[in-house]
């Protein structure tokens, strides 16, 4: 059973709020740190080319497979194929990371040592945690705890913590028979948007849960949805899809899913107000930097990074 990292890479930017210090070559080398005392095999998928820094950071670690501008949905496709192509068996778990995320350097031993000591556990995340009926969610048709949700046990391994969770972004990880049978799902919740992931249906969907209560949702049929013209418009279109992906929630037992997250997280997600609690991400940042700074990483006058507008870090 091998360990694989598919490492999602964009050169250019988001308009997402970053916190001080960040770049996504920081990111970049916070990975390679953690990739340094871990058994793993790396992938890049670079949608389009990687600065000249970047680049030679890649190679000295892994493959690197470029995209011809695919966009992010584009390159998460293409992740997830890569990952269900044949390539890898079934019992092989495969890690897919975005390039806006900050690693602890423990961060891949611990996953892997998680991988081996839970067998019966399909998908495992470095970020994300169980669902918190205190945080409202940027749609208001997402149930803040799904129907029916069951707050099981942690489990411990090596005695680091993993907490089930109902979702995550997507950066996580799956062994490649569940990533296989599963891609239905994962097709299913890139519609009807264009420009974004349904993460929060996903890891309920693989997990069996309904994402949306009903009473919301027949409101929103019926034109009764909150908000002007527009808005109640656009939850009318929507609340087909909506319905459809409760039906969708309703697997047989045997595809139903485990999904669990290290406690406290070994990534963080560099974006203010998403940032992992417990732990001082500006410590780890600034150790990254020291563990850096001896190490070439190419040419500093590199490509100017493009903008994506609205546009998600990963692809």
């Amino acid at each position: 059973m091998r360990v694989h990292v598919v490492y999602r890479y964009y050169a250019g930017e988001n308009m997402k709020d970053r916190p001080a210090g960040y770049s996504k070559t920081l990111c970049l080398q916070s990975f390679l740190r953690a990739v340094e005392s871990a058994d793993v095999d790396v992938t890049f998928l670079t949608d389009g080319p990687a600065t000249s820094t970047d680049r030679p950071l890649m190679e000295s670690v892994g493959t690197v497979v470029q995209l011809p501008g695919v966009g992010m949905r584009g390159s998460y496709l293409a992740a997830l194929r890569y990952a269900t192509s044949g390539r890898w068996p079934d019992e092989d778990f495969v890690l897919f990371s975005e390039d806006d995320y900050l690693f602890r350097p423990d961060a891949l031993v611990k996953l892997t040592r998680a991988v081996e000591a839970l067998p019966d556990v399909d998908y495992l995340a470095l970020y994300g945690g169980p669902p918190n009926p205190e945080v409202t969610t940027d749609n208001a048709l997402n149930a803040r705890v799904p129907a029916g949700w069951r707050t099981l046990p942690p489990w411990e391994v090596d005695g680091d913590r993993w907490v089930q969770i109902d979702n995550t972004t997507s950066s996580f990880g799956g062994r490649v028979g569940a990533l296989t049978e599963d891609m239905g799902v994962f097709r299913f919740c890139m519609v009807p948007h264009k420009n974004m992931l349904r993460d929060h249906d996903t890891g309920l969907l693989l997990q069996g849960y309904e994402p949306y209560p009903y009473a919301p949702l027949v409101k929103a049929m019926v034109g009764l949805a909150p908000g002007d013209r527009r808005e109640r418009v656009r939850s009318a279109v929507l609340a087909p899809f909506y319905l459809a992906t409760n039906l969708r929630a309703h697997r047989r037992a045997s595809r139903r899913r485990l999904f669990l997250a290290a406690s406290p997280n070994l990534a963080t997600h560099m974006e203010t107000g998403l940032m992992a609690a417990g732990t001082d991400w500006a410590a780890v940042a600034e150790d990254v930097r020291r563990w850096a700074a001896p190490r070439p990483v190419g040419d500093p006058a590199a490509v100017e990074p493009p903008v994506r507008p609205g546009a998600r870090a990963g692809g």
